[in-house]
C-alpha cells in the first residue's frame, strides 16, 4: 500500500505530465489556429476551394483556419512547410493531382515522397477533363478528329505544360485511338485556351472548371468528357467510353494531407470536419457553379485513392518521357 507521501508525489507527477503535454495533443485538439498551406497563389481554383472549406471548418471547430499561399517548385515550397513542422495536425497541405501523383516522378530532383512524408486526410473536390476544339473548327466529333490527324497530318494539341494532366492524357488518347498528335506546351490553362480559341492549335484536354464558361459562350466545342460518368456541368457531352474509347478518363482533383506520424484521432477529426464542410449547402452550391464535384471519402479510402492515382500517373509520366530539371 502506498503512503500518503507517495500518493501526493504521484498526483503531482500526473499534473506535471498534463501541463507538459504538447500543444498538438489529440485530447484537446484544436486549441489554436490551423493553417492550410497551398502550393498555388491566391485567387486560383485551389485557393477558392480551400477558403470555402476553411470557413466552414473554423465555424464548426471553433478555431481559425488560415489559408497560406506558398507557390513554387511544383509544390515543394509548400510541402516543405509541412514536412519541416510537427506532426500535430495544425498544418494541412492542400494540393492538386500534380503535387501528389505527377510531380514527384516528373521532376528529376524532388524533395518529398507523398506516400512517405504525408498522411492522407480527405479529398476536397474534382473536375473531369473535357476534350475541346475551337468552336469554328471543322472537326465535330472524336471520330473526325482522329481521322483528320491521320489523313491530314498530325493535329497539334495544347497542354498546361510539360508533364501536365492535359499532356499525359492526350498521349494516352493518341495511344488508344491511333491519332497522330503534336504537343504544344504552355504555362498554364489560360494561354493555352487563348491560342486554342484563336485557332493556333487544334485541340486540348482541360478541366471542366475552366472550359465550361467558354463552351457556354460558344468559344469552344466539347467533343467528349474524359471521365467514367458524364459531368453534371456538361450533361449533354458523352464520355470517351461512350464513344468507344476506353481507359482515357482522368480529372484534376484536390486533396488534404498532414505530416506523416500525425495521430489517427486528429486525422479522423479533420476528415470528419472536411466532409462536413463539403456537405454545406453553400459549399455545394458554389462548387456546382464552378463545375466542381465534391469528393467525400474516409481517410483510408482517400489513402487507397492516392495509391491508385500514383500508380496510374507514374506509368504515364514514364511512358511520355517528360521530365523537368
Amino acid at each position: 500500500m502506498r503512503t500518503s507521501k507517495q500518493i501526493v508525489i504521484a498526483a503531482l507527477l500526473g499534473v506535471a505530465c498534463m501541463i507538459s503535454a504538447p500543444a498538438g495533443a489529440s485530447s484537446d485538439y484544436p486549441n489554436r489556429p490551423i493553417s492550410m498551406v497551398l502550393p498555388f497563389p491566391a485567387g486560383g481554383i485551389t485557393d477558392m476551394i480551400a477558403r470555402m472549406v476553411a470557413q466552414e471548418m473554423q465555424t464548426s471547430m471553433g478555431q481559425a483556419v488560415i489559408v497560406e499561399n506558398k507557390p513554387g517548385g511544383g509544390g515543394q515550397i509548400a510541402a516543405s512547410a509541412i514536412t519541416r513542422g510537427a506532426a500535430d495536425g495544425y498544418s494541412i497541405f492542400v494540393g492538386a493531382t500534380e503535387m501528389f501523383a505527377i510531380n514527384p516522378t516528373l521532376f528529376k530532383d524532388f524533395s518529398y515522397v507523398p506516400s512517405r512524408d504525408f498522411q492522407p486526410v480527405a479529398p476536397l473536390a474534382g473536375s473531369p477533363l473535357v476534350l475541346v476544339v475551337q468552336q469554328a473548327s471543322e472537326v465535330a466529333s472524336v471520330e473526325q478528329l482522329v481521322e483528320a490527324s491521320i489523313n491530314s497530318g498530325p493535329t497539334t494539341y495544347a497542354s498546361q505544360g510539360v508533364g501536365s494532366i492535359g499532356h499525359l492524357l492526350a498521349g494516352l488518347f493518341a495511344d488508344r485511338t491511333g491519332a497522330k498528335l503534336s504537343h504544344v506546351p504552355y504555362k498554364g490553362s489560360a494561354p493555352a485556351l487563348q491560342d486554342l480559341m484563336g485557332g493556333h492549335v487544334g485541340m486540348m484536354f482541360d478541366p471542366v472548371i475552366t472550359t465550361a464558361p467558354l463552351i457556354a459562350g460558344d468559344k469552344l466545342r466539347p467533343l467528349a468528357i474524359a471521365s467514367r460518368e458524364r459531368s453534371p456541368s456538361l450533361p449533354e457531352v458523352k464520355t470517351l467510353a461512350e464513344l468507344g474509347v476506353e481507359g482515357v478518363d482522368a480529372g484534376v482533383w484536390f486533396g488534404a494531407v498532414v505530416k506523416a506520424g500525425t495521430s489517427e484521432e486528429i486525422v479522423q477529426r479533420l476528415n470528419r470536419e472536411i466532409n462536413k464542410a463539403l456537405k454545406s449547402p453553400d459549399v455545394a452550391r458554389r462548387f456546382a457553379e464552378q463545375g466542381l464535384e465534391p469528393m467525400s471519402m474516409s481517410a483510408p479510402e482517400f489513402s487507397e485513392f492516392l495509391a491508385k492515382e500514383d500508380e496510374r500517373w507514374v506509368a504515364l509520366v514514364k511512358a511520355s518521357g517528360a521530365s523537368v530539371d
